[in-house]
């Protein structure tokens, strides 16, 4: 009896028995290309009609002619049931030809079949059912494979690793979309072909170690490095690969995922260079430093080996970016970064350890202490004199300077925090013997930093007390009207007494204290001026408080606050001050002149001695140190060299004053040259302000 399963959503032919195709004609795969109306003889809709029908059970019986496979044209009777398994829905169609269809009529209603024959259908309903669930069963499982292949490829072209499959043959049988890109062809390019075919032209040794290595390798591999891909771009990758074994436990390929860590690495170099380096020099920071040293110290211990550590501090670098500005500050540090780099020798190790703060690190000295002593020394001077030369910073020119503090480490050593605060001990010894110096550590200097440590407390205590005073020396010029001193700052400290500014001013410059204390003179000298008509005063001004952005505006309001005549007031400051930042100082200068106050260079011929600078700046006033003036009259050097400092002075029509007169014979030879103005303790020492104006207060 012939039979078949047919889809009725489509009307194709699903499966068929053998009688079926003995009396169609057609084979069981030509069947499953057929549908129901290639054999029927009706309109499509009548097809669709009849389908539905029999599906919802409306009706199961069924007669019409279909056309067999050699053409012939044959009247056939059909039942069909609907047969639904897990969730989908066939037909199974039995077919009788018309007289068999007569015969059956005449043993059974249409309604109702008799036992026999149900029975035989069972049978048959039972073996199709049976083919049924085994055609649905494949169906099931060849879709749910192609879902899986599907959803497998989307996964691995999803993925931004590399993938690659190599069977032991070494062809590859499967990548994804990123093994594509970074091969420079489609996949369907890649799967078939050896991995000689695809990488074999490349030069680049990594891959080819990681790609022609052996395959059937038991452990996993994982190697990083740069590689360049067959496209010719460069590639930081993490490859990785790992063999396949079968359940017999025989290699079955190699599986080999690389991943592209180029912006991973290019981050982790990014958060080590903030984690270790100086945006702004480059250079080392001091967390680095500190490993570097501690590894050099190691190092240095092994081989016996002497090195030396020298940290350089820029002097009044907080004055530079006060005047001209932050942007021009960083860009003189870049430029000491720059100098630092170009000059240490290969070996050496440059850092910025703070603001102003470089360290150098100086190795292999030798393990001789006086020769590898000599070579740090020579070493750090070139690199002090480099830092020293003029730069030409975003159009302007600054001289800068440092203070050096150097220590020498010998092989013994071990602590790198020791060692750089030996060196930074140095270094605020040399700053506190002033501007440009180098210093070298010794034991002593712990006691020093000591006895400084107190100072700073003191001068700091003596501000919020009131615990300074002015001290008055006279200023002698008998042509000159009125009355003149100089202004002397002293520290009233509660153990040491009075002292002198020459014990304590290198540690307020240092602190910055210099600019509050320098404040303070100025107005107390306000003051005296107010209230002593015929008084002139002489007030020293520190390197940081005239470089101050608004010293011009405090002078201003002092003046505005205080009534007594400009003139009366003059202002010394230093001629390596004027000189090392010449082209602030002539505009801060001049703006000072036209207040009318007075403007003197102190210690005149003890810093750069520049005559040509003289006629360029507005002064009123030159003062001749008094190193000079102690030669005066016996030493031919120092008599010719006032003897021309006046005479230059004259020229320019500069008041002279000579500083440190002690004896009569100088008075006299002073005299005698033209030297209008007198100061040393030939005349007085200098005195509490109440013992020459008794009344102020």
């Amino acid at each position: 009896m012939a039979m078949f399963v047919v889809d009725p959503s489509t009307g194709s032919f699903l499966a068929s028995n053998r009688a079926a195709q003995a009396l169609y004609g057609w084979s069981r795969e030509e069947f499953q290309a057929l549908s129901v109306s290639d054999l029927n003889q009706m309109q499509q809709s009548k097809v669709t009609e009849d389908l539905d029908q029999a599906v919802q059970l409306q009706r199961n019986y069924f007669e019409f002619s279909q056309r067999l496979k050699d053409g012939e044209l044959r009247e056939i009777s059909m039942f069909s049931w609907p047969i639904t398994e897990q969730g989908e829905t066939v037909l199974m169609s039995v077919v009788l030809e018309s007289r068999d269809a007569g015969r059956t009529y005449a043993v059974i209603d249409f309604n109702r079949l008799n036992l026999a024959f149900i029975f035989v259908l069972g049978i048959l309903v039972a073996t199709v059912l049976l083919l049924i669930f085994i055609t649905f069963r494949r169906r099931r499982l060849v879709r749910e494979l192609g879902r899986q292949h599907l959803l497998l490829r989307v996964m691995m072209d999803a993925i931004p690793d590399q993938i690659y499959f190599r069977r032991p043959d070494r062809q590859i049988v499967a990548c994804n979309q990123a093994a594509a890109e970074f091969l420079g062809m489609p996949v369907e390019m890649i799967v078939g072909k050896s991995d000689r075919e695809l990488f074999g032209q490349s030069e680049d040794s990594l891959l080819r170690q990681q790609v022609f290595g052996a395959i059937d390798e038991r452990d996993n591999q994982v190697v990083q490095g740069e590689v360049t891909s067959p496209t010719g771009k460069k590639h930081t990758l993490e490859m990785f690969r790992a063999p396949v074994i079968d359940p017999s436990g025989k290699p079955f390929g190699t599986v080999s995922i690389w991943r592209d860590i180029t912006d991973r690495r290019r981050n982790e170099e990014r958060i080590e260079a903030l984690a270790f380096y100086d945006p702004l020099t480059k250079l080392a920071n001091r967390a680095r430093a500190q490993e570097v040293l501690l590894d050099l110290l190691a190092t240095h211990r092994q081989s016996k080996q002497h090195m030396a550590l020298a940290i350089f501090d820029l002097d009044n670098f907080a004055a530079v970016n006060s005047i001209f500005g932050h942007n021009i500050g960083d860009a003189l540090l870049r430029a000491t970064g720059r100098r630092l780099s170009n000059t240490i020798e290969a070996g050496s190790f440059a850092a910025r350890l703070s603001s102003d703060e470089f360290l150098v690190l100086l190795t292999e000295l030798g393990d001789d202490r006086m020769t590898a002593l000599q070579t740090a020394q020579e070493r750090i001077d070139r690199l002090h004199e480099k830092l020293s030369q003029k730069a030409f910073v975003n159009s302007h020119h600054i001289t800068p300077s440092t203070c050096v503090g150097a220590v020498l480490v010998g092989p013994e050593a071990e602590s790198a925090n020791d060692e750089l605060r030996r060196a930074d001990l140095a270094m605020h010894n040399a700053k506190a013997k002033g501007r440009g110096s180098v210093s070298w550590f010794h034991d002593d200097m712990v006691d020093q930093l000591v006895s400084r440590f107190d100072l700073e407390t003191a001068l700091e205590r003596a501000l919020q007390t009131n615990g300074f005073s002015i001290y008055l020396q006279p200023i002698i010029n008998r042509n000159a009207s009125g009355r003149h001193f100089e202004a002397l700052l002293r520290l009233d400290h509660p153990e040491r007494g009075v002292i002198s500014p020459g014990d304590f001013i290198d540690v307020a410059e240092s602190t910055g204290l210099i600019v509050p204390i320098g404040a303070w003179v100025l107005e107390e000298a306000c003051k005296m001026l107010s209230e002593y008509p015929d008084l002139h005063l002489s007030v020293n001004v520190s390197v940081q408080q005239f470089l101050q952005e608004d010293f011009v505006d405090q002078l201003t309001a002092l003046l505005e606050r205080y009534d007594f005549a400009p003139n009366h007031l003059t202002l010394e400051m230093t001629e390596s001050l004027m000189i090392a930042n010449f082209e602030i100082t002539l505009s801060q200068l001049m703006a000072i002149r036209d207040l009318k106050i007075r403007l003197s260079i102190d210690d005149f011929g003890t810093g750069y001695s520049a005559l040509l600078y003289l006629k360029q700046l507005p002064l009123d006033e030159l003062k001749i140190d008094q190193s000079f003036i102690s030669g005066v009259p016996h030493d031919s050097n120092d008599t010719s060299l006032v003897e021309l400092i006046i005479t230059t002075a004259h020229h320019l029509g500069l008041v002279i004053v000579a500083e440190g007169v002690e004896t009569p014979e100088q008075e006299e030879w002073l005299r005698r040259h033209g030297c209008e103005s007198l100061q040393g303790f030939l005349f007085s020492r200098p005195q509490p302000i109440k013992h020459y104006l008794p009344s102020f207060h």
